[in-house]
């Protein structure tokens, strides 16, 4: 590694930037176990240290491709590592991250040498990009930390230009927005944690803090497990509306220096179900417009127009209506579609498959896919429309990246679980639109109630239900309503707690921690307990828990 700069002010060329990049990821592998441990739930998805470090690890495998000469300038760096993290990303931390990276490279573009004040508008920057990624920023979370982290890098800038100096006031600034998210969360108080993410924000910051000093990382101590990941930053963009009339259409601006949040506003202004992502250098736009040509005119000062696409919905209706008229006609067919599922186990897999989805994406649980990994299934589906079911609330928002990576037609489904993907697939239908079937599927969420039983990972107490490690819990949609040391009670325990007056189908996926016997149980109380109900039994082979049981 090169020197770090450890002068009152210094200044960091790329290589000394990439250098502490590196001291971070290390740093933050080290402690990822600890940063597992801040669980709210007792379950085993406490991945959040996991996710920020692979995101941050593969940023840094991204940089570390530069020739030597490109490796002395900074902005260049900061860009790689940036696409590095996006492509490398997993769960909605790894994500943000990503994000977090992105507004920080943004704002150094084009320099060779950073300085404090650098680092301190590229932190703005980072903040700035991070809230936006989210639709409905939660305070207490790692968006409360890097944002107040910001506002102290800016304050010891306004003073001087000495990049420890900076990056003390950042680290600091962390540090105490960090202690002060389970103030702004009761989820956090009641369990006595920190925010997960913001506790890897902190290490990352502590490892580039301490690369400045020249500091060698010190080992990392045991520690005693807290409690699970939080599952409140997957509220994403909602999936645009289907007009009736006028044009669907989609194109891309590549172009230098766009005010892309002017353009983006503009355009949103000139149509109706405008889906308008991107940045600086390039736009990606749907929009639904009776007018397309005012749309492309304005769009083409910012640079050149490519994958321009157009289609006359109003002459699609007509002919709709037309067919559905005649009897001997059949209805309008909108071109092949493919569905990629993700999911964990052999039977769950099969299960996908045989509801419909072209092709499953293994992962899940503590094993979420990376942006890479789902782009590339994406790239490999056999048509150019693509319908992402994550089935996982920490997979979504990594989902939502896939879009603006691809020339492909993406939508995402933003399925939390095994039963909501399968009732998603159950919904859809080969004659209709890309966007009537993501519309439809997305409505069919809401028609199942998800049970998972598993073990506890840790002692926890939530919403009135205590446990202890090694105890059978009881999870509806995502929140925890029973324990008990028998699994299949604790069963039969959290199906009473859902909706059954008009439920007409309950059906059970076994996993790797259960036994057919135990499946056969379950299945027999619920039978004795509600006789009208039907019931199915699959060996669905998923890890971690014992039962996935969907309500329908």
């Amino acid at each position: 590694m090169s020197s770090p700069a450890t002068e009152a002010v210094g200044v960091w060329s790329g290589q000394q930037l990439l250098d502490a990049v590196t001291t971070a990821s290390e740093w933050l592998d080290a402690n990822r176990d600890q940063i597992n441990a801040l669980n709210v739930f007792p379950v085993p998805d406490g991945d959040t240290g996991t996710n920020m470090s692979l995101t941050l690890r593969a940023a840094v495998e991204e940089a570390q491709k530069l020739s030597p000469e490109d490796k002395k300038r900074a902005g260049l760096v900061a860009t790689n590592i940036a696409f590095g993290s996006l492509m490398g990303a997993r769960g909605n931390s790894g994500v943000i991250l990503s994000q977090v990276l992105r507004g920080f490279a943004k704002e150094i573009e084009g320099l060779d040498e950073i300085d404090g004040r650098d680092i301190a508008r590229g932190l703005n920057g980072a903040q700035v990009m991070a809230y936006r990624s989210v639709l409905e920023p939660v305070e207490g979370t790692m968006l409360t930390v890097i944002r107040v982290a910001a506002e102290q890098a800016a304050a010891a800038a306004a003073q001087t230009e000495s990049l420890n100096i900076i990056l003390t006031a950042a680290e600091t600034g962390a540090k105490r927005a960090l202690a002060d998210t389970p103030n702004l969360l009761d989820r956090l108080r009641q369990a006595g944690v920190v925010d997960a993410g913001g506790q890897g924000l902190c290490v990352m910051l502590d490892g580039i803090h301490r690369f400045a000093r020249g500091e060698a990382l010190p080992k990392v101590e045991t520690f005693a497990a807290l409690g699970a990941e939080m599952d409140f930053l997957d509220k994403i963009d909602n999936l645009h509306g289907e007009d009736a009339f006028g044009y669907c259409t989609n194109f891309m601006v590549f172009g230098k220096e766009i005010p892309f949040e002017q353009a983006r506003a503009d355009l949103a202004e000139m149509g109706q179900s405008a889906v308008i992502v991107g940045d600086g250098s390039i736009i990606k736009v749907h929009i639904h417009s009776l007018n397309p040509g005012l749309v492309l005119e304005y769009a083409m000062q910012y640079g050149e127009l490519g994958q321009i696409k157009i289609d006359n919905m109003s002459l699609q209706t007509e002919a709709l209506i037309e067919q559905r008229s005649t009897v001997v006609q059949q209805p309008q067919h909108y071109g092949e579609q493919s569905i990629l599922a993700v999911a964990a186990g052999d039977g769950v897999a099969d299960a996908m498959r045989s509801m419909g989805a072209t092709d499953v994406i293994r992962g899940g649980q503590t094993m979420n896919p990376s942006v890479e990994e789902m782009l590339e299934a994406v790239e490999a589906a056999p048509t150019e429309d693509v319908i992402l079911l994550p089935n996982n609330p920490n997979i979504v928002l990594a989902a939502q990246q896939i879009a603006v990576l691809t020339t492909k037609r993406v939508k995402v489904v933003p399925s939390r679980s095994i039963p909501q993907g399968l009732a998603a697939l159950a919904t859809f239908n080969s004659e209709a639109s890309l966007d009537e079937n993501v519309a439809e599927m997305t409505e069919a969420l809401a028609s199942v109630q998800t049970l998972e039983i598993s073990r506890a990972d840790k002692s926890a107490s939530d919403n009135g239900v205590s446990v202890i490690k090694g105890q059978a819990i009881g999870l509806l949609d995502d929140q925890l309503v029973a324990g008990g040391d028998n699994l299949a009670a604790v069963a039969i325990d959290t199906l009473g707690r859902a909706d059954l007056d008009r439920a007409e189908l309950i059906t059970i996926f076994f996993g790797q921690t259960a036994t057919r016997a135990d499946a056969e149980l379950v299945e027999r109380l619920i039978a004795e307990k509600y006789p009208k109900i039907s019931i199915e039994v699959y060996d669905g082979g998923q890890p971690h828990y014992g039962f996935v049981i969907s309500v329908e």
